[in-house]
């Protein structure tokens, strides 16, 4: 309730779909190995937030939109097409989160654009605060599931095993 509605930020709210296409693009052209590395980690967080909205599942109350004009007319448009359930944690915080740890670091990526990346990803997450979309806890989770698959997938073998199945898959479907 002490957040304040701030309806511009529906622009970055609604930007960040083309923020985590271009960033998973850069991603997986980074290497093949990393990709793997990082597409587990993200397929089993997305696995942990199913498992969080079916054993506990969360609602929020959102207020009333009372203004005029084409942000306003955007934020009911959200609110109509996405239900205020399944919060815990934030996929839009999660997602944003991990498109930045994706890039960072990369030689391949312009450094103004892996600050561009965190920078946006920060401000994805306050989009889902000052638009009632989710509780602070929500996108704190968010991010915590990122740095933990992260750290999980980023060293070690721990994804060999998935590498193995799809590229086993790739092969008996595309191979002549």
């Amino acid at each position: 309730k002490q957040i304040p509605l701030i309806p511009w930020t529906i622009v970055i709210y609604f930007g960040c779909y083309i923020f985590w296409i271009i960033n998973y693009i850069l991603i997986y052209r980074r290497s093949r190995e990393y990709a793997y590395r990082f597409f587990v980690a993200d397929f089993l967080s997305r696995i942990v937030c199913l498992v969080f909205f079916l054993c506990y599942p969360t609602t929020l109350v959102r207020p009333a939109v009372e203004g005029e004009g084409i942000f306003y007319d955007a934020i009911r448009f959200l609110y109509k097409i996405d239900a205020p359930t399944n919060l815990f944690p934030s996929i839009h915080c999660y997602v944003s989160w991990l498109s930045w740890r994706g890039v960072r670091k990369s030689e391949k990526i312009p450094k103004w654009y892996q600050y561009f990346s965190l920078i946006f990803a920060i401000l994805i997450i306050i989009s889902t605060q000052v638009l009632k979309q989710h509780y602070l806890v929500d996108a704190i989770a968010g991010v915590g599931l990122v740095e933990l698959s992260w750290r999980f997938y980023s060293n070690g073998n721990h994804h060999d095993i998935f590498r193995k199945f799809f590229e086993k898959i790739s092969g008996t479907l595309f191979s002549k």
